[in-house]
This record gives structure tokens, C-alpha cells and sequence, in this order.
């Protein structure tokens, strides 16, 4: 039988896992916890996954399950896809069953072409509750503990899953947020099934660039807001798990871009969003992003401000001492960013914005000609906050040449703003009207960057030589320092071309 499947998944620990099951939040006591098994199939170039197709046996309650799942959405951790189940003889694919759905149309067409084999199998005692969070609601709470096994290894498996069987998504989400009010918890976007094809090398674990183009002309500005913020969340929530592993650091340099855009959104949107819901969450985003600026500033020293200097002056012991410091101040400030999406208010802050996304409670508490232009296509409300920002753009960049790095600063600020709301909007518009102003902006955000990094780089340089040892640690500063004001002073004669390109760009959206 084909049903759509909407579930919300919880990592936890195993001593977490344990405690919740004694909670009547989560339904109380129930019975022993019992064994679950699946097996997952794929061919050999694992042209399911690919595909975002999964094919599984499970075997459960006394039989076999053949099921078929298709590729779905993801909307702030909670996963939408559509699920075929049909009961199994063994443990073996019978692909005679597979229906007329599109998932198993899918199917069948790979298994025609290539044989499908076991790849991975899933192990893990399960406690299922369910739970009534209103009358016309009913959640399925499933407590998972084992293992996803293949022949190179194993991953372990210990989670809450909230599995929506009926009533709206919202309740799902005010769920996972009263758990997390209670137990540490963090909030996994990936399912049993993608974890597997990860753990066989099928998919490579990789930071995540959000995409911004999310929009579509005929939404209201109510729909266009929940898109482009849960777009937002999800870029974060794909990057958060590789953070938290420290295997990479783009994948901070992408959680901090995600958090930047969400406010970007909420910044855009403020019009019309009653300031006693939005402005705490703005606050609590802001804390987090800055939580997470440190280790992008120790990583853009090290590259463009200290590499350079060490090789014009290859050998110079301070020079090197500085660069052992800095790259020690460069962990402490990751393993500082780890903490602070790991933390309980993180993970309390997505999942708070998700249910309060979803429940759209912003929208029932804005009357008047607010609450209409919630109704009213998106498009209005774009030209009215683009032309804001365009307009604040234009007036701090006057005297651009002269500007002090304050003002500099500011300039900068604008032209994010102006730059991410462009980029959300655009669709709405004609592309080839929106690419030149969109492309003008990025390389003046770039340059302003640039120059914004040779500004923080002192208090850095500075840092970094107080924790150096060796005797000359000094003269080390020096050179770095001298380096970084060239370097500013480079930057800012390139800053009028790119201004200029900016100032004769068209308004697109006029």
C-alpha cells in the first residue's frame, strides 16, 4: 500500500535514549523493546541511490516487508516521502511485486538493467509508542538503539523518531521541541537508509551549499517566507553533523552562511512579522552566528594574511612560531563552534523555528494591511524591500574612497542585505534583468569582504603573537602587520571599480 511517510528523527545518546523511555511525554512505559532487522538492496554501481530510491526487506512482527521508498522532501529536519509496502515470502527481493507507482516503475527499470544484491543491513531493538498531541492527531514514537552493518564496518543507530500518522506537521515539530526542552538532543536530517549509503561509500559525506533559488512567482509572500527560511534551515541541518565531526571546516563556513541567510529572510520579511516573535529569535540567531565567526577568521588569517608572509620569508622562526600559535587558537576557536551548534539551545532554536514555521502563528497575529500582504503574491513585497535596501545601499556608499572602515563596515552590512534578499527574490523576476546587478553585488560584497578581513587581521596578529614563544615573536608582528596595511591599502583602490559596477547596474525589479 502507497502512503506518504512524514517522520522527524532525534539523535541522541544511549543514556538519553533510556530516560526518555520512562517519560510520559513520549507515551510512558510500554513493552520490551523488539528486534527489528532490514535489509537494504542496490546495484553495484548503486544506481538506487542515485536515483534517491531505497529498496528494503524487513522483517517484522512474525513476516517479511518488501518496501519501496521514494526519493521525498525535506522541510526543517522532517523528511516526506512516499512508502509502498507489501508483505515478502523470506528474505529475498520479489520483484513481481513491485506496482505501478512511480517509485516502483523506477524501480523495476534499474532492476532490469542491473541485478539488485543486499548492500547493508539495519539491526536495532525498537519501542514503539503513540501519542495524541490534539484530537485530530496521532504520532508514532519509535525508540531505535543498534547498528547499520555492511562487510567494511558498522555505524551505530540511537534516535527518536516521530513519525506523523495523522494530523498536521506542526504537532510533530511542538513534539521534538518539548523533548528538547528535556533532554539533549540534536536534530538528524539523515535517514537509516542515506546513513547506510554513506557508511558503503555510495555517497561522500561533503559540506552543502544552500540554494537560494527557492521562490516561485505565483507564491503569496506567507508561502514565499516559510519556503525561503526552511530552505535556510535545511542548508544549516545539512552541515551541522560535519561541524560537530570537524573533518572539514567549509562545513562551519557553510552553517554560518545558512544562519546568515535565515536572518536575511526574517530581515526581509520584518515588515510584516510581529517584532515580539521574531525579534528573540533574531537575537538567538545572531549569538549563534558570531558563536561560529572565530574559526572562519582564524581560517582566512592563516591563508591569505600569514601564508603569504612566511613565503616571502621562508625559515623565519618567529614567523613560524606565530603560525604554531595561531593554528592552536584556530582548534580552539572549531572546537568553541562545535560546542555551540551542539549545545541544547541550538538545537532547541531549530527546532523552535521549524514549529514556528510551520505553525504560522506569525501570520495569525498580523492584522490590518499587514495580515492582507501575507495573502498578496510575493512579488509586491519584494519590490517594496528591495527598493528599501537599494536606496540604504546607495547612501552609505557616498564618498566610498574616503571611507573609514566603520563606514566600510556598514557599507558591507548593507550589501549583504541587499545581496541575499536580490538573490531570493530573483526568481520572481527576469533572470536576464536580475544576473548583472546580481553579479555587481557579489564582487563588491567580495571586495568589501576582503577588506573587512584586513581589518579584523590586528586583533588577530596580535593574539597570535602574545601565545607564540621564542625570541622573535616580535619582529614577526612587525612584518605581518606591515603586510596586512599593504595589503588594506591594495584592496581598497580596487574598491570604486567594483562601486561603480554596482551604481550602473539597472534596478531590476522596478
Amino acid at each position: 500500500m502507497a502512503t506518504v511517510e512524514t517522520e522527524l528523527k532525534l539523535a541522541v545518546t544511549p543514556r538519553t535514549l533510556a530516560r526518555a523511555a520512562q517519560d510520559p511525554l513520549l507515551g510512558g512505559r510500554a513493552e520490551p523493546p523488539q528486534p527489528l532487522q532490514a535489509i537494504y538492496f542496490d546495484t553495484a554501481r548503486r544506481a538506487l541511490c542515485k536515483r534517491g530510491l531505497s529498496v528494503r526487506l524487513r522483517h517484522e512482527e512474525g513476516g517479511w516487508v518488501q518496501t519501496i521508498k521514494g526519493a521525498g522532501s525535506l522541510d526543517s529536519g522532517l523528511h516526506r516521502r512516499e512508502e509502498i509496502n507489501r508483505r515478502a515470502s523470506g528474505p529475498a527481493l520479489d520483484l513481481r511485486r513491485l506496482g505501478a507507482s512511480a517509485p516502483e516503475r523506477a524501480v523495476a527499470a534499474i532492476a532490469r538493467r542491473a541485478s539488485l544484491a543486499p548492500v547493508f543491513r539495519i539491526e536495532v531493538e525498537r519501542q514503539v509508542r503513540h501519542v495524541m498531541p490534539a484530537p485530530d492527531s496521532a504520532i508514532e514514537i519509535s525508540l531505535d538503539r543498534g547498528f547499520i552493518r555492511s562487510p567494511g564496518g558498522r555505524s551505530a543507530v540511537c534516535e527518536i523518531e516521530l513519525e506523523l500518522k495523522r494530523g498536521p506537521a506542526v504537532h510533530v515539530f511542538e513534539l521534538a521541541k518539548a523533548i528538547a526542552e528535556r533532554y539533549a538532543v540534536r536534530v538528524e536530517p539523515r535517514s537509516k537508509a542515506a546513513r547506510g549509503f554513506e557508511l558503503i561509500g555510495a555517497v561522500r559525506a561533503a559540506p552543502v551549499r544552500g540554494s537560494l533559488r527557492v521562490l516561485r512567482r505565483e507564491m503569496h509572500a506567507a508561502l514565499a517566507f516559510r519556503v525561503a527560511a526552511g530552505s535556510c534551515l535545511n542548508h544549516l541541518q545539512a552541515n551541522q553533523y560535519g561541524v560537530l565531526r570537524g573533518s572539514d571546516p567549509e562545513y562551519v563556513h557553510q552553517a554560518r552562511v545558512a544562519l546568515r541567510r535565515l536572518r536575511s529572510v526574517l530581515d526581509a520579511f520584518a515588515d510584516l512579522l510581529p517584532d515580539a516573535q521574531s525579534e528573540p529569535r533574531l537575537r538567538a540567531l545572531r549569538c549563534l552566528t558570531r558563536a561560529l565567526g572565530p574559526a572562519r577568521e582564524w581560517d582566512v588569517f592563516a591563508a591569505e594574511t600569514l601564508a603569504p608572509v612566511m613565503e616571502q620569508f621562508p625559515g623565519h622562526r618567529g614567523l613560524s612560531a606565530i603560525a604554531r600559535a595561531s593554528g592552536r587558537l584556530r582548534e580552539a576557536a572549531y572546537l568553541r563552534s562545535r560546542r555551540a551548534l551542539a549545545a541544547r539551545g541550538s538545537q532547541q532554536l531549530q527546532l523552535d523555528l521549524a514549529a514556528w514555521l510551520a505553525s504560522e502563528s506569525w501570520r495569525a497575529a498580523s492584522d490590518g494591511e499587514a495580515g492582507e500582504r501575507w495573502g498578496a503574491p510575493v512579488r509586491a513585497h519584494a519590490v517594496r524591500m528591495l527598493a528599501r535596501y537599494h536606496k540604504r545601499l546607495l547612501k552609505r556608499g557616498r564618498g566610498i574612497q574616503s571611507a573609514g572602515l566603520s563606514r566600510l563596515h556598514r557599507l558591507r552590512i548593507a550589501t549583504k542585505r541587499l545581496r541575499y534578499a536580490a538573490v531570493f527574490f530573483a526568481p520572481l523576476f527576469p533572470r536576464a534583468r536580475a544576473a548583472p546587478m546580481l553579479k555587481a553585488l557579489n564582487d563588491l560584497q567580495d571586495a568589501l569582504g576582503a577588506i573587512n578581513d584586513c581589518a579584523i587581521a590586528p586583533s588577530l596578529i596580535r593574539a597570535a603573537a602574545a601565545a607564540a614563544r621564542g625570541p622573535l615573536r616580535a619582529p614577526a608582528r612587525t612584518l605581518i602587520e606591515h603586510w596586512n596595511a599593504a595589503m588594506l591599502a591594495d584592496r581598497r583602490r580596487g574598491l570604486k571599480r567594483v562601486w561603480k559596477a554596482v551604481r550602473r547596474c539597472e534596478a531590476f525589479w522596478t
